[in-house]
């Protein structure tokens, strides 16, 4: 790690987010580097003063009181054998079937829809933070790490494009899932691609766009992985989203 890492990764450190070897490459650097020395002193007692300064009050009694009573009065466990309705017949039985058929359509939808935010929110977090990369260098260097690391066969995007530059790779976490954190330099900026092993195996038939948070976030499936490209500049994003997915 350089200077630059330890001041974009600082806090990340400080929260005990780092595994334990990108932990022990941090504090080895910060020991040797008065500069950051000082400077992750003066961070953490900024951060102890603000967590010092946060209210800490308990639950008022009347709402423990009113929790305890929910949980007491919530429904026993169900009995281990249930009474078997009658079953219905003819056109009443095609209609119970259909009502079912639509009830779990539209639990699966909305599940899909609810975790595909929850991805798209956490890629841009991601984004964020500005992580360390783990491994840095050339395609075949990032490649051969994500090929010994990762539990699913990672779909590395390499452009034609001479402004894209792959900066490197580390592993991460996205909706409580293992996932990949690429980082390129596009014309300058900063894009991050995050990828993990896509729940349905069916390619999606167009990239999709949402903006959060002021970043463009393109989101597709193609072969088993789940992609979300974020960036600033939408025009470089959507140019390279759009050579990803056509590859």
């Amino acid at each position: 790690m350089n200077c630059d890492d330890i001041q974009n990764a600082l806090y990340v450190y400080l929260d005990g987010e780092f595994a334990e070897l990108e932990a022990r490459d941090f504090e080895r650097h910060v020991d040797a580097c008065a500069r950051c020395t000082k400077l992750m002193v003066r961070e953490g007692r900024f951060l102890e003063a603000v967590r010092d300064a946060a209210p800490q009050d308990p639950a008022p009694a009347g709402l423990r009181d009113r929790l305890a009573l929910a949980i007491d009065n919530a429904p026993s466990p169900l009995p281990a054998t249930l009474p078997v309705a009658p079953r219905p017949r003819g056109w009443a039985f095609a209609l119970a079937a259909a009502a079912l058929v639509l009830v779990a359509v539209g639990l699966s939808v909305g599940t899909t829809a609810s975790a595909e935010n929850t991805v798209i929110d956490e890629s841009v977090a991601t984004h964020q933070k500005s992580l360390p990369m783990e491994v840095r260098g050339s395609h075949r260097n990032v490649s051969d790490f994500l090929q010994q690391n990762v539990p699913f066969a990672v779909d590395l995007p390499t452009f034609q494009d001479p402004t894209a530059r792959l900066v490197g790779a580390r592993l991460t976490r996205v909706h409580g899932r293992e996932a990949v954190l690429l980082n390129y330099e596009v014309d300058g900026e900063r894009m991050s691609v995050i990828q993990l092993a896509a729940e349905t195996s069916v390619d999606d038939a167009e990239p999709a766009v949402q903006s959060k948070r002021g970043f463009d976030v393109w989101t597709f499936k193609r072969k088993g992985v789940l992609n979300s490209f974020v960036g600033r500049d939408a025009r470089s994003v959507r140019r390279l989203v759009r050579a990803a997915y056509r590859r």
